[in-house]
C-alpha cells in the first residue's frame, strides 16, 4: 500500500509539479502573502506619518491671501471745511497784524475798503498756498495680496501631549503588526505540522491495513486447510474492511488540511507539496513560574494595554491644557501696496493670548471621562494579566502531561511489536486465534497514533507559550535544527 501511495505522489508530481516545503519556507511565504500583515503594515506607515504631522504643529502657519474687491463708489476723505477754517483763521490773523501796523504808522486803522481789499488778497494767497484737502482713500477696485503667519509659542502643554499621543499610537500600531506576525507564524507552524501528523497517521493506518490484509490471506489458507473456524476468517475480513476505512478517512482529512495549508501559502491546489520537516521534539527549559513571568513581561496584548494607559494619561494632560491660555505670535505683510489706504500698515507683527472662559462644561466632562477611562484600562490590565497567568499554567502543565506520554513511547512500542510478532506466530502455529492478531495490530496502531498526537500537542502547547511571551521567532529557529 505504501508503494502505491508513493507512486501516486511521484506521478502527481510529474503531472502538476512538486514542491519541497520546509517549515522555514512555509513561514516565509505565509508572512509574505498574508493580507492581514500587509494591512497592518500600511496602518503602521500611516501612524508614522501621523507622528510627523503632530510634530509639524510646532511650526508656523503661513498663508497667502489674494482678493479683488469692487466698491459701489470710491471712498473719499473731504477735509475742505477744515481747510476753509484754517484759511479764515490765518486771514483774520494777518489782517489784524496789518491793521495794527497801519495804526502805528499813520495813526488811523484800515478803512472798510482797505480791509476788504487786504482780506481778499490775503485769502487768495493762503488758498494758493494750502492745496485742496479732498482726497480719495480707496479706489473703487481694490487688489490686495497679504501674507499672514501664526506661530504657536505655548499651547498649555497640548502640543506636547499631541506628539506623545502620536508616538504612542505608532508604537501600538507596531505591536499590532508584531502580534499579527506572531499569530500568522503560530497558525502556519500548527497547520504545517497538523498536515505532517495526518500524513504520518495515514501511513500508520496504511501499514496496519497492509498487515491485516496479509493476515486475511493467512487466515484464508488456514481455513482452507481446516485448521481454523470460518468465524475467524470472517473476523479478519471485517478487521481489514475497518482498517481500509480508517486509512481512507485519514487520506480525506489529510487532503482537507493540505488544502488549508496551500490556501494560506497561496499555492495552487493542483500542486503537490512535500513537507520536509518532521514533527520535532524540543525539551522545555523553563518551569511554570518562568513562563508566567515571561508572558507578563513581554506579552503583546499586555504591552498594548500599557500603551493604552500612557495614551489615556497624555489625553488627560491635553484636557488639562484646555484650561490654560494659548500664547502665539502673529504677523502679516502686504505684497501689493498700490491700493493701500493711508490707514493701512504695510506690515505688522505682534503677540497674542487666547483663553477660553466658558465652554458649557464640555472641558470638565471630558476631563472626568478620561480620568475614568484611565482607571478602566488599569483594571483591564489586571484582568488580562490574571487570565494570561491562568492560561500559561494550563498550557505548561498540559505540555508536561504530553511530554510524560512521549517519554514512555519507546518502551510501549517495543512491547506492542513483540506482542504482534508473538500473536502472528501463535496464529500460524494454530495456538492462537485471529482476534489476537487483529488486536495486536490495532494496539500498535493506537500506540503509534497516540504518540504522534502527543508530539503534536506538545509542540502546539509550546507554540502557544512562545507566542504569548513574544518569543515565537526564536522558537521557530529551533524547529529546523
Amino acid at each position: 500500500m505504501n508503494k502505491i501511495i508513493i507512486l501516486l505522489i511521484i506521478l502527481s508530481g510529474f503531472l502538476y509539479g512538486t514542491r519541497d516545503l520546509s517549515i522555514e519556507d512555509a513561514i516565509r511565504i505565509s508572512l509574505k502573502e498574508n493580507h492581514d500583515i500587509k494591512s497592518k503594515l500600511y496602518k503602521t506607515q500611516q501612524l508614522k506619518i501621523e507622528k510627523k504631522e503632530a510634530l509639524s504643529q510646532y511650526l508656523p502657519r503661513i498663508n497667502a491671501t489674494a482678493s479683488i474687491t469692487h466698491l459701489n463708489d470710491p471712498i473719499e476723505l473731504n477735509l475742505d471745511p477744515l481747510r476753509a477754517l484754517l484759511i479764515g483763521l490765518e486771514t483774520k490773523g494777518t489782517l489784524a497784524d496789518l491793521n495794527l501796523q497801519t495804526i502805528i504808522n499813520r495813526g488811523t486803522p484800515l478803512t472798510d475798503a482797505e480791509q476788504t481789499a487786504y482780506t481778499n488778497s490775503i485769502k487768495a494767497g493762503w488758498e494758493s498756498a494750502i492745496p485742496s484737502l479732498n482726497m480719495q482713500v480707496l479706489d473703487q477696485n481694490i487688489i490686495r495680496m497679504t501674507i499672514d503667519f501664526l506661530q504657536p509659542i505655548w499651547m498649555g502643554g497640548r502640543l506636547r501631549a499631541l506628539n506623545r499621543v502620536a508616538n504612542i499610537k505608532h508604537l501600538s500600531g507596531e505591536y499590532d503588526l508584531l502580534l499579527t506576525r506572531e499569530k500568522i507564524m503560530e497558525e502556519t507552524v500548527r497547520i504545517y505540522f497538523l498536515n505532517k501528523l495526518l500524513e504520518e497517521t495515514r501511513n500508520i493506518y496504511a501499514e496496519v491495513e497492509k498487515g491485516v490484509k496479509e493476515h486475511v490471506k493467512r487466515a484464508g489458507s488456514l481455513y482452507q486447510a481446516g485448521l481454523i473456524a470460518k468465524y475467524q476468517l470472517t473476523r479478519a475480513k471485517v478487521a481489514y474492511s475497518d482498517a481500509k476505512e480508517k486509512r481512507q478517512n485519514a487520506e480525506a482529512d489529510l487532503k482537507t488540511t493540505s488544502l488549508i495549508l496551500k490556501n494560506m501559502l497561496n499555492i495552487k491546489s493542483s500542486e503537490t507539496v512535500l513537507l520536509s520537516t518532521t514533527i520535532p521534539y524540543i525539551s522545555m527549559k523553563k518551569n511554570a513560574d518562568k513562563w508566567k513571568r515571561a508572558i507578563i513581561k513581554k506579552n503583546g496584548t499586555l504591552e498594548k494595554i500599557r500603551l493604552g494607559q500612557k495614551l489615556a494619561h497624555q489625553k488627560l494632560k491635553g484636557d488639562l491644557g484646555k484650561f490654560l491660555p494659548q500664547v502665539f505670535a502673529f504677523g502679516s505683510y502686504e505684497v501689493l501696496k498700490n491700493d493701500l489706504s493711508v490707514l493701512d500698515p504695510k506690515w505688522k507683527v505682534g503677540l497674542g493670548v487666547k483663553l477660553n472662559l466658558f465652554s458649557g462644561g464640555e472641558k470638565i466632562y471630558q476631563l472626568k471621562k478620561n480620568k475614568l477611562f484611565e482607571k478602566e484600562i488599569l483594571e483591564t490590565e489586571k484582568n488580562v494579566s490574571s487570565l494570561l497567568k491562568k492560561l500559561g499554567d494550563k498550557l505548561y502543565f498540559s505540555a508536561v502531561k504530553e511530554n510524560n506520554k512521549i517519554k514512555n513511547y519507546d518502551v510501549r512500542i517495543e512491547e506492542v511489536d513483540e506482542n504482534l510478532t508473538l500473536a502472528k506466530s501463535r496464529f500460524s502455529s494454530g495456538l492462537g486465534i485471529s482476534l489476537e492478531v487483529i488486536d495486536a495490530h490495532l494496539l500498535k496502531q493506537k500506540i503509534e497514533t497516540n504518540n504522534l498526537a502527543s508530539r503534536y500537542k506538545y509542540l502546539s502547547y509550546q507554540l502557544k507559550l512562545n507566542e504569548l511571551s513574544m518569543n515565537l521567532e526564536n522558537y521557530i529557529k529551533k524547529l529546523e535544527e
